[in-house]
């Protein structure tokens, strides 16, 4: 009965020593510090963000403004063939008129590469962000402990506090203010390939 005793008390110390160094073990290792960041509001409400959209939204009125004059005058012409259509003959006519739906077809073709162009370039003007915003990410996690940061839409619940967004978008206020934005027509970045 000793030895059952003896055998017990040693094996409940052993499992007590087990027990106390698991926490040790797992204190050793720091939990993980999570940060989380508001992607889309970075480019939507910082300085630079605003300024990008303005642009885009401006050029994009541009060429819509002109593609609408085009359009106009289009139809005025077509409007003053019909009216001249007995006049000019039925062959001179249809040739007027297939000149015209082609110079049509043509005008919205410039006007959608231009709208191609504003895109890429819009698409440019986000990578210098995304440039700049990558080393403040890091300064960031470094001056927060963090061990990873993700953008708020991979985060189902919870995570406020640890949210680092206007932190973030104050750096990048200061950084980067504004950037011009310059149409890139996609046949040139082919070019460049």
């Amino acid at each position: 009965m000793k030895k059952i005793n003896r055998l017990l008390a040693s094996l409940v110390l052993g499992v007590a020593m087990l027990g106390a160094g698991v926490p040790q073990a797992l204190a050793a290792k720091e939990p993980a510090v999570i940060l989380i960041v508001n992607f889309q509001a970075l480019f939507a409400e910082s300085k630079v963000g605003q300024d990008v959209n303005a642009q885009v939204q401006a050029q994009a009125k541009t060429i819509e403004e002109n593609s609408s004059k085009q359009l106009e005058g289009f139809i005025a012409e077509a409007r003053k063939l019909a009216e001249q259509k007995e006049v000019l003959g039925v062959e001179t006519y249809k040739e007027r008129i297939a000149a015209l739906q082609k110079r049509q077809q043509e005008a919205q073709a410039d006007a959608n590469k231009k709208l191609q162009a504003l895109q890429v370039g819009q698409a440019r003007a986000q990578a210098e962000i995304e440039a700049v915003l990558k080393p403040i990410f890091v300064e960031v996690m470094n001056r927060h402990g963090g061990t990873v940061m993700l953008d708020q839409s991979s985060v189902l619940a919870g995570g406020v506090d640890l949210n680092v967004t206007a932190e973030i978008m104050q750096v990048l206020n200061e950084r980067l203010p504004k950037l011009k934005v310059t149409p890139v027509d996609p046949a040139e970045l082919q070019k460049q390939r």
